[in-house]
């Protein structure tokens, strides 16, 4: 869901909360949660907080000798409370009891969601985990929120020439377009903000996904559920029954599944999906591995977005630097691009340094010589390699073009593609076609 924060006059002690689920915690044992009211006033704290700080994750980690949480902003994990494990204890049982999740089962996994209302008009939607381990559960809680700015092209991070592909990729009327990145890179945002371009009276879309984690009116949107049969590949089958114009799978996870989404894609419809692998040019020999026929692959496939998400600098608490020309080489410019140039990283007392993140991306459209050469069974050092003589950007030149316009600094570039093996020409296109080019991105 979409969120403003910034409208919103909430205190823990209003926090009410809804399961998802129609069935009740089936165990008793439910009064010392209830009756200790310090576990959910304490627990409605973390969240409000979490919430207000901006938090992608919390994470309830139980140890020997004590109970940790810890957030994820930004993409970095950071610990905001230990305490007896005792207590943490309690906070487990009460996140189960609103989760609507069984609190005497303690030897499996679970998951459910649910909702904390923020005001009479605002609910937030939350996924949670349950995990077995050592000393007790692991519980991580997913807060499924957006920005009210998020889903349009332009604030994804993409460059122009980058939106253009996109949005020619997103208007044909059949075809496979596939995001890849590892966990926690940003690919549910950019699917959606592709189907918000789509969405229209005018087209039948669905999602398949596991779970549902933004909420879009006017797209028939499933959950999937193992327990019940609702699989990617048996829903993805029968959804081609309901007359759909656009298919969104929330992950190409098998051969049956991607064998659905092939035909589908054959057969007059736009499939979008994620994949896992390190760059856009890897994704065809991935799908190779699931199963697919590399002419499958080539007659199908139109465009391959890789992404991952760098932290941006907050403007108000940076300053320019100048950065030694050794390290400028190994984050990857070039010598011509270094001479003067100026970056820019956070003030050392900063106490914000970074607020929120930005995509890098690469972006490779499937052309037809292209699409001769997957048929071929072309790899992806040689796809990278056409790819690169095309101008299709990758993901370090991606993020050297952010470090340059100051969004961001050359530590988290760093943090996030590593370093480079070798000093690289700043233009690959005047590579020569027979030349073998090393892999940039270092994951």
């Amino acid at each position: 869901m979409q969120l403003d924060l910034s409208k919103l006059d909430i205190s823990a002690d209003s926090l009410i909360f809804t399961t998802h689920e129609d069935s009740a915690p089936r165990a008793t044992g439910l009064q010392m949660v209830h009756n200790d009211q310090s576990a959910p006033a304490f627990l409605n704290r973390i969240l409000l907080d979490a919430i207000i700080g901006r938090a992608s994750d919390i994470h309830f980690e139980p140890y020997e000798d004590k109970y940790r949480i810890r957030t994820r902003v930004d993409g970095v994990m950071q610990e905001i409370a230990s305490m007896p494990s005792g207590f943490g204890q309690q906070l487990t049982a009460r996140l189960k009891v609103i989760a609507g999740l069984d609190i005497a089962e303690h030897r499996g996994t679970q998951s459910g969601r649910f909702r904390m209302k923020l005001d009479a008009d605002t609910g937030l939607d939350f996924r949670c985990s349950v995990v077995p381990t050592l000393y007790g559960e692991t519980i991580v809680l997913r807060l499924l929120y957006l920005p009210p700015e998020i889903l349009e092209l332009d604030s994804l991070g993409m460059e122009p020439r980058q939106i253009a592909e996109a949005k020619r990729a997103s208007q044909q009327l059949q075809g496979m377009i596939l995001v890849t990145g590892p966990t926690g890179s940003g690919k549910t945002v950019t699917l959606y903000t592709l189907l918000k371009q789509l969405n229209s009276l005018h087209r039948n879309i669905y999602t398949v996904e596991d779970p549902v984690e933004i909420n879009l009116p006017g797209v028939n949107q499933i959950n999937i559920s193992e327990r019940q049969g609702v699989t990617f590949a048996n829903v993805a089958r029968t959804i081609l029954r309901q007359d759909p114009d656009v298919i969104m799978l929330g992950e190409m996870r098998d051969a049956e599944t991607l064998d659905t989404a092939i035909k589908a894609a054959h057969t007059g419809h736009l499939v979008l999906s994620t994949l896992h692998a390190n760059t856009a040019p890897k994704v065809v020999p991935r799908l190779r591995n699931i199963g697919a026929d590399p002419y499958d692959v080539a007659s199908t496939v139109s465009l391959v977005i890789s992404q991952r998400l760098v932290r941006k600098l907050n403007p108000a608490e940076a300053e320019p630097c100048i950065e030694t020309r050794e390290r400028l080489l190994a984050v990857g410019f070039s010598e011509d691009e270094i001479q003067g140039l100026t970056l820019y990283r956070p003030k050392q007392d900063a106490s914000q340094p970074y607020k929120g993140r930005i995509g890098i991306f690469q972006v490779m459209p499937v052309d037809k010589s292209l699409a001769r050469m997957i048929a071929d069974g072309a790899n992806d050092h040689e796809i990278e390699q056409y790819a690169a003589h095309q101008g299709v950007t990758d993901l370090r030149r991606s993020a050297l073009n952010k470090l340059k316009a100051g969004l961001t600094d050359i530590s988290e570039v760093e943090r996030i593609l590593g370093k480079v093996e070798s000093v690289l020409p700043s233009e690959p296109a005047a590579l020569p076609m027979a030349e073998e080019k090393a892999p940039e991105e270092i994951v």
